[in-house]
């Protein structure tokens, strides 16, 4: 098939499905129905004619034995692998219980408690936000050099959280945000017992906040599906994401494809990531990659990640663009 950009609006189609993986729970909801119409097929998925049935693949058993078999035991690398095929919740783990540091991927909820405000009127995007000296973290980002008391926009502050992952920004809406906000974010998405030491340290430099591939792809399943924002806001939030970098996951894609997307280093842990939603027409699929080092003392560095990256990257979507 053809490789088409994808209108992110066209795919927010919920899959009914509930699952629990590695004790986290998993919440997604059923495809809305208009209820004037009359469903035909009162025994089948309500949701089945919204797509073609030549899309309704679950045919992967070929891709996950081939992923197994090249990346479970990497020499270099822990890989840590999910995909998710978004219109039949057909699905692959690669090392399902290797935990490994999110860095900036944490990033998503607090921006998402930040929508959420917005969502409900109590903020909007055109209110400022005040940068002061407990914000500024030069690690990434260059919002750390703005004068102490410089005013920015809420959604120049979100851009700059989820684009150019700017740890400055992260923490002018953290400090803004309410604990309960962030809770309210983790409590739906069945987040409970990590909760704490996500809200209480940001940084993950004093907790453990590490979390699986699988695990960390329900934040991006719950913006496809439009559970926890609104079908409107969610389309937003995923906007910005699409604007995000140039660098692993999408470097395996061809040019033009749509994909949202947040990425994570953690430089001394040896630990790099990528996780979000890649829009092939009419076929999207959610795909978390997670690398951390084996040997840290190794010379293996980011640019052997990369490659890494894009190998994966461009083999998952090959496969799912010629069924």
């Amino acid at each position: 098939m053809t490789n088409r950009t994808y209108t992110i609006r066209q795919v927010v189609i919920s899959l009914a499905l509930g699952c629990v993986f590695g004790g986290v729970g998993m919440w997604v909801v059923p495809r809305v129905l208009h209820p004037t119409v009359a469903n035909p097929f009162p025994l089948l998925d309500p949701g089945a004619g919204e797509v073609h049935q030549n899309d309704l693949l679950v045919r992967f058993q070929p891709l996950r034995e081939k992923l197994i078999a090249e990346y479970q035991n990497n020499p270099d690398f822990y890989v840590g692998l999910y995909f998710e095929y978004l219109p039949t919740g057909s699905n692959i783990t690669v090392n399902n219980d290797r935990a490994m540091w999110p860095a900036s991927l944490i990033k998503i909820p607090v921006a998402m408690a930040a929508m959420k405000k917005i969502e409900k009127g109590e903020w909007q995007l055109s209110n400022e936000l005040v940068i002061l000296d407990e914000d500024k973290d030069p690690s990434f980002g260059s919002l750390y050099k703005q004068p102490t008391g410089t005013s920015l926009t809420i959604e120049s502050l979100l851009r700059a959280t989820l684009v150019d992952s700017d740890n400055t920004a992260h923490f002018v809406l953290l400090r803004n945000l309410d604990p309960s906000e962030i809770e309210d974010v983790f409590f739906h998405l069945g987040f409970e017992e990590l909760l704490a030491s996500f809200k209480n340290s940001p940084d993950a430099q004093t907790e453990d906040n590490r979390m699986t591939a699988k695990t960390y792809s329900v934040f991006f399943r719950s913006l496809f599906n439009a559970t926890y924002l609104s079908p409107e806001k969610s389309e937003q939030f995923l906007g910005f994401l699409t604007e995000s970098g140039q660098e692993y996951v999408r470097t395996g894609l061809p040019e033009g494809t749509v994909f949202a997307h947040k990425t994570g280093i953690r430089a001394d842990e040896g630990v790099w990531a990528d996780s979000g939603i890649v829009y092939v027409d009419r076929r999207p699929y959610l795909l978390t990659i997670m690398l951390e080092k084996r040997d840290k003392e190794s010379s293996i560095d980011e640019k052997n990640a990369a490659e890494l990256f894009k190998t994966i990257s461009s083999e998952i979507f090959t496969y799912v663009t010629a069924l």
